[in-house]
């Protein structure tokens, strides 16, 4: 290597040390420069001052960390709503008890539907009313004191001409027992029609009266559902509101009644023109028109419904009547 340039790179290297020296000074200088600036920038403020701010902006930090994480809303009542993505576990149990806390202003109008457990306290059902409860028994006990006159019975009652106390009747009963020549199905829903007081007014208050007898072929007691609209899948009282059956085919039927028919002493026979089943009977009287021949008769000791006797159609025999 000639001297020539080994004096060259001795140059170069000598500016280059001095390049760093320039920039190390510089450095210093600027750090020197923000130092002066930021401590005459806090000279400004006294020490409790500087602690109090320091503070602030912790909290600040705080708060934009856990806003970040929270996921329940809340509206205030200035309409004013909150939200973020999800708090903390403290967070949630807090929200669920508080929303969970019933009182009168969130429950009202709570559906019943809702109550899937626990007991209710008689205190909390003041003036229930019966219409609410739509399913399900009732136990004997939590009917204290109820009267016969609060029940409302719907269904078929049977009653008969039988004479008995008629001292309570609102009108003349008329009639009691009768022979074979009714009037056909208007002649004996008449003579029905005067004895429907036998059914107590505060057990029911139907207004439908019909015989229950069967006239001809085509106006038998099991026709009288088609017929006249007697309700087939109601239960069946006797005129003091026990249950006879449990509809008017089981009535009719044959089979064993929960009771007699009627209340009436024992032994009465009445016109029914009728064989098991509610079918017509060949002993009917003409139709129950005439006081010639023969008509079938039920018998008020029998515990079911059955063509008992026949009697002779000049004989006398009550009749049995319903009201739906």
């Amino acid at each position: 290597m000639n001297k020539e340039i080994k004096d060259r790179l001795d140059k170069l290297e000598n500016e280059l040390k001095e390049s760093k020296n320039e920039i190390h000074n510089l450095k210093s200088s600027v750090s020197l420069t923000i130092e002066r600036g930021i401590g005459k920038l806090l000279s400004r403020f006294t020490r409790k001052q500087l602690i109090l701010g320091s503070v602030i902006a912790l909290f600040l930090i705080s708060i934009i960390g856990i806003a970040g994480t929270v996921t329940k809303t809340y509206t205030f009542s200035s309409g004013e709503v909150v939200s973020a993505s999800k708090f903390n576990t403290n967070f949630d149990t807090l929200f669920t008890l508080v929303n969970g806390n019933l009182d009168d202003s969130n429950i009202s109008g709570i559906s019943g539907s809702k109550i899937t457990s626990g007991t209710v306290a008689a205190a909390r059902l003041d003036n229930l009313s019966a219409s609410m409860i739509t399913s399900g028994t009732i136990d004997g006990a939590r009917i204290d004191n109820v009267s016969s006159t609060a029940i409302n019975y719907e269904g078929i009652f049977i009653f008969n001409t039988y004479t008995g106390n008629t001292g309570y009747f609102e009108t003349s009963p008329g009639t009691s027992s009768s022979r074979g020549d009714l009037g056909g199905r208007s002649g004996a829903d008449a003579i029905c029609n005067n004895w429907k007081y036998k059914v107590s007014k505060h057990l029911s208050t139907c207004n439908n009266v019909r015989a229950m007898i069967s006239i001809d072929s085509n106006d038998e007691i099991s026709d009288m559902p088609t017929n006249y609209s007697v309700p087939s899948d109601k239960p069946v009282f006797n005129e003091s509101g026990h249950v006879i059956a449990d509809n008017l085919t089981h009535l009719v039927s044959g089979n064993n009644l929960y009771t007699r028919l009627t209340t009436d002493p024992e032994g009465g026979s009445y016109w029914i023109g009728s064989s098991t089943g509610g079918a017509l009977h060949s002993n009917n009287c003409s139709g129950f028109s005439s006081t010639g021949g023969t008509g079938q008769t039920h018998e008020n000791q029998n515990y079911f419904f059955k063509a008992a006797n026949y009697f002779s159609c000049n004989s006398f025999a009550y009749l049995l009547c319903m009201c739906y």
